[in-house]
């Protein structure tokens, strides 16, 4: 009982310096170009072993040997929902079911998704991770990359070939992302079913995994944590299901 008091507590101290930091942000915009921002980002590797981020989810997260495992894991003991663009679960013979095969549809959500996304890296202190182990090797993963430069925006083609040295140097699967637009560039290929990977937030421990059909799987930790994202969620004009 007091490790979840002490939990939520936490929780709430981290909402609270959130919104005073989006405040000040506010009130002192920076107008001020700097050097670095002309400087393309990069994922960075690291050994997930030797990280120390104190959440259980974390562990499943790094441990599950693919997304099929992952889901049934967290099912047995964690909150599972499904971020989606319609309030209500489809039914057969639903009318709307032809939108799901609409991409003009689809591509005209992305803002509601990628606007959920920056409020949830920007609460989480601008940081998550990427497993990228769902390739066989990091060659898969450049080929990947390279093949999505025909469908991706410009500035997603200068992120996509900044990061193949990366990969060519990288023997791990899983890599941070400290960057909006990297996460931007990754998410879109969540949307568009390209990419099938998995996301990882700590600060509020959550999952983010690829799915069809512009609805996507969120697993949190416990049911506090899942009224903080369901909030965001419902500022994006998204749904939990």
């Amino acid at each position: 009982m007091e490790e979840a008091l002490g939990k939520n507590t936490k929780i709430k101290e981290i909402l609270k310096k959130e919104s005073e930091r989006e405040l000040t942000m506010k009130k002192e915009i920076n107008l001020e170009i700097r050097t670095e921002d002309g400087i393309i980002p990069k994922i960075q590797p690291i050994n997930s072993n030797a990280v120390n981020n104190d959440s259980e989810l974390w562990e499943l997260y790094i441990q599950a040997d693919d997304y099929d495992e992952l889901l049934i894991e967290s099912e047995k003991k964690y909150e599972k929902v499904v971020l989606d663009v319609f309030n209500k679960p489809m039914v057969k013979e639903d009318p709307r079911l032809d939108l799901l095969s609409n991409n003009y549809f689809k591509l005209s959500q992305e803002s509601k998704f990628l606007y959920f996304i920056k409020k949830v890296f920007e609460l989480n202190r601008g940081k998550c991770y990427i497993d990228l182990g769902t390739f066989e090797n990091n060659q898969d993963v450049i080929e990947f990359l390279i093949s999505q430069e025909k469908y991706v925006d410009q500035i997603d083609k200068y992120i996509i070939l900044n990061q193949i040295e990366i990969l060519k140097n990288s023997k791990e699967p899983i890599y941070l992302i400290d960057n909006l637009n990297v996460l931007n560039m990754f998410f879109k290929c969540f949307l568009r079913e390209s990419l099938w990977s998995s996301l990882y937030f700590n600060t509020v421990p959550l999952i983010i995994k690829t799915n069809y059909d512009i609805s996507v799987p969120l697993i949190f930790q416990n049911e506090e944590d899942k009224k903080v994202y369901e909030k965001i969620a419902n500022e994006s004009e998204l749904f939990f299901l």
